[in-house]
Formats: C-alpha cells, sequence, structure tokens
C-alpha cells in the first residue's frame, strides 16, 4: 500500500513538472509569435511610408516645363500634380490607412487643397492636372517628415530586434 501510494505521488509530481514545463514553454512560444508580427508590422510600415515618400518624391521631381501652360503661374514653390498622381496618393492613402499615420495625410490633403489654384475646367484638361500655389514647400516639408517617420521605425525595428526572448518575461508572477 506505501509503495503504491509514493508511485501515486510520483506521478503526480511528474504530472505536475511537465504541466509548468509546457506552460513555459507555450508562453515561449506565443512571445516569439508576438515579436514576429510586431516586426512584420514594422516593416510593413517602413515599406509602406517608404512607398510613399517614392511617390511625393516622384511628384516633385515632374517639372512641367514642356507646357507652355503652366509657365504662367510657374513659380519655384509652385507644384504640379497631375490627375493620375493625386488618385493615386488618395487611393494609396486609403488602402494603406492602416500603416499610415492618418493625421499627417489629413493634414497634407489640407493644407495642399488651400493652395490650390482656381483654373476653369479645360484649363485643367489641357495641363492634365492641379496646381497649387505653395505646395513645393508643403510637399518637401511631408517629404521630410515621412523621412523623420521611417528613421524613427528603423531605430524602433532595431530596438525590439536587439530584445531578447526569453523563457521568463517580467510580467510572470509565480504566486
Amino acid at each position: 500500500m506505501v509503495i503504491a501510494i509514493t508511485g501515486f505521488i510520483g506521478v503526480l509530481v511528474g504530472a505536475i513538472l511537465v504541466y509548468f514545463g509546457m506552460a513555459i514553454q507555450m508562453r515561449h512560444l506565443e512571445n516569439k509569435e508576438q515579436r514576429r508580427r510586431e516586426l512584420e508590422l514594422k516593416v510593413k510600415e517602413i515599406e509602406t511610408l517608404n512607398q510613399l515618400n517614392k511617390k511625393i518624391n516622384e511628384i516633385l521631381q515632374k517639372r512641367a516645363s514642356l507646357l507652355e501652360e503652366y509657365v504662367s503661374f510657374d513659380a519655384f514653390d509652385d507644384c504640379y500634380i497631375t490627375i493620375d498622381d493625386f488618385a493615386y496618393l488618395q487611393s494609396f492613402s486609403a488602402q494603406n490607412n492602416f500603416y499610415l499615420p492618418n493625421y499627417i495625410l489629413d493634414e497634407l490633403f489640407q493644407n495642399i487643397a488651400h493652395r490650390k489654384v482656381i483654373l476653369s475646367p479645360d484649363e485643367t484638361m489641357k495641363i492634365g492636372g492641379y496646381a497649387y500655389k505653395g505646395g513645393r514647400v508643403i510637399l518637401e516639408n511631408f517629404t521630410d517628415n515621412l523621412t523623420a517617420m521611417i528613421n524613427e521605425k528603423k531605430s524602433q525595428l532595431k530596438n525590439t530586434t536587439r530584445q531578447p526572448i526569453g523563457f521568463f518575461s517580467k510580467d510572470d508572477v509565480w504566486s
């Protein structure tokens, strides 16, 4: 009878040890998966910000020097955005709103809308887009903000990847 009770106690102790071992391993795997998802999200945010920055820089590099109609209101700080580019920016920001900071995009579209040059529909059709007085400065500031955000996200990504994933976290309380 003593042998049976001793054996039963040994089985219970073994089961408790296995349970705690499995709980620790499951917590470690959950932490790894959560960290992997965080890293994927940060990388996707960086890629999306980079794509938007490239498109804004592409718009800034387009100077409609071939259009004589554009020369009448062309100044160094004016900006010309084709209808296609404007539609692309709006659809890109709508499709990627989960990865982009909405307040910056809202501010950009609001600021640039106030500087839109009023042209007749025929003039807009001739030049194929919209002109913005002083819009170049707004877009350049926007690309500077995007570049700063990209660098900040990259540093956050580096800090996240340097942190080791341990079996025990600071939040574990074994009481």
